[in-house]
């Protein structure tokens, strides 16, 4: 899913360098062949030099635009790569008094029944907690059996 969505933004960011691309090279090929016709007093000459060189700048320009967000895009992914880095410590203490809250949760809705499950399954399969995976199932049985036959609202 998220690679269908990154595909979509940078097509659309492509689409967007595209059309401001377009609008920029009308403009300044308007102002170019004004100059060149103040210049040359030549509409014809005008409008070939002009025109001319504001398709080589249109695709250059274009380029440019490509090539910068690139280069952002780049940096940004950079910088949230080194924003995951984080050094996290477990506090076992902590994720034993959750887990039994949890335990204690009673719910008719199946959404918050299977997130607790979730993060029972989550904190048993991490190996980091083996110490406290005695306590962790006890907790996940518990809440299971509590729910046990429950009919779930929608």
């Amino acid at each position: 899913m998220k690679l269908i969505q990154k595909l979509i933004q940078k097509k659309e960011t492509i689409k967007e360098s595209f059309f401001k691309s377009v609008i920029y090279r009308i403009i300044t090929i308007f102002l170019g062949m004004l100059v060149i016709l103040i210049v040359t007093g030549d509409a014809f000459a005008a409008f070939s030099i002009g025109f001319a060189t504001e398709t080589v700048q249109f695709i250059y320009y274009f380029f440019y635009e490509a090539v910068w967000t690139h280069y952002h895009d780049k940096r940004l992914r950079v910088k949230i790569e080194r924003t995951r880095k984080v050094d996290v410590k477990l506090d076992f203490d902590l994720l034993k008094e959750i887990s039994f809250e949890f335990s204690q949760t009673d719910t008719y809705v199946k959404e918050p029944y299977e997130s607790i499950m979730s993060f029972f399954e989550n904190l048993l399969k991490n190996k980091n907690l083996a110490e406290i995976h005695e306590e962790l199932q006890r907790d996940k049985n518990y809440f299971e059996l509590k729910h046990k036959d429950r009919q779930f609202m929608r």
